[in-house]
């Protein structure tokens, strides 16, 4: 299928955050409502699976090869033994909310949303996680945060409401870390999905993954859709590329599918590769 395989056929209820971790030669990514976090080797096509005590909405590397997770409404590391001790909690946290996607920055902060289980309108939250343990709280009135990622120079930020589908901007300035002037970049059309994970390739052009869509928007630097690149399972969640870009992995699930639709979409909750170079030339 334009070169896209499933290279783990996992049964994840919420596939998400996948990363590439050069130290490992892995790709890490966490089963959020499944309680798991996960690497996979494609030199072998095995996955091992770590159970986790709570829903855990993303996995972060750092420079040292050390994990950053979030569990539940806390930000936990995991050292290069396995080792896991808590080292933050979100200055909103309380029942019923949870931290979702995330990403780090140039400079190693952490940028993370929170976001309400039910999905009350407008009851999210953006912050900036930095190094020395201070949270900075920078925006608000999301109701389902999610991919946040950057432009290749660095001054823009990204972050997208999956439930208003939407994508926006923000002025980033990589060496403060601050930003400004919150706009909308790109909207999606309910009927072609929501925009859930988010990253840039090399050319600038984002990749936004359509949950409950089957596919994956490529954005032009200007906002435009300039492709779908479709999937074989009805609700993506995220992607990641591999070290040398050629390779472009997808987390999938479960959650919410009805029987009739499984049997449409066997693969739904597995892990897929695709040749990005190929999917371009369809």
């Amino acid at each position: 299928m334009n070169g896209i395989s499933v290279v783990f056929a996992g049964k994840a209820v919420l596939g998400e955050s996948p990363i590439w971790s050069g130290s490992r030669s892995r790709l890490l990514w966490v089963d959020t409502l499944g309680a798991s976090l996960n690497y996979f080797d494609p030199a072998t096509g095995r996955n091992v699976e770590y159970a986790m005590p709570g829903p855990l909405g993303f996995v972060m590397e750092k420079n040292t090869g050390e994990l950053i997770i979030g569990i539940g409404c806390h930000v936990e590391l995991i050292d290069r033994a396995g080792n896991r001790r808590r080292i933050a909690t979100a200055p909103h946290a309380q029942e019923g909310f949870r931290l979702n996607d995330a990403s780090l920055d140039s400079s190693g902060r952490l940028w993370v949303g929170l976001i309400n289980e039910e999905l009350k309108d407008g009851s999210g939250y953006l912050y900036r996680f930095d190094p020395d343990g201070k949270w900075h709280t920078f925006d608000s009135g999301f109701t389902l945060i999610n991919g946040i990622c950057w432009s290749p120079d660095n001054k823009t930020l990204y972050v997208t409401d999956s439930r208003h589908g939407v994508i926006y901007a923000y002025d980033n300035d990589p060496y403060s870390g601050d930003v400004s002037h919150r706009r909308e970049f790109a909207s999606i059309n309910p009927k072609k999905g929501k925009p859930d994970g988010l990253i840039v390739d090399q050319d600038g052009f984002l990749l936004s993954v359509l949950f409950d869509g089957a596919a994956i928007a490529r954005i032009s630097p200007e906002g435009e859709i300039e492709r779908w690149i479709n999937l074989p399972v009805q609700r993506p969640t995220s992607c990641a590329f591999a070290d040398d870009d050629r390779y472009l992995y997808v987390t999938s699930a479960r959650l919410g599918l009805s029987e009739t639709l499984l049997e449409k979409m066997p693969y739904s909750g597995a892990l897929l590769r695709i040749d990005y170079k190929r999917a371009l030339e369809v």
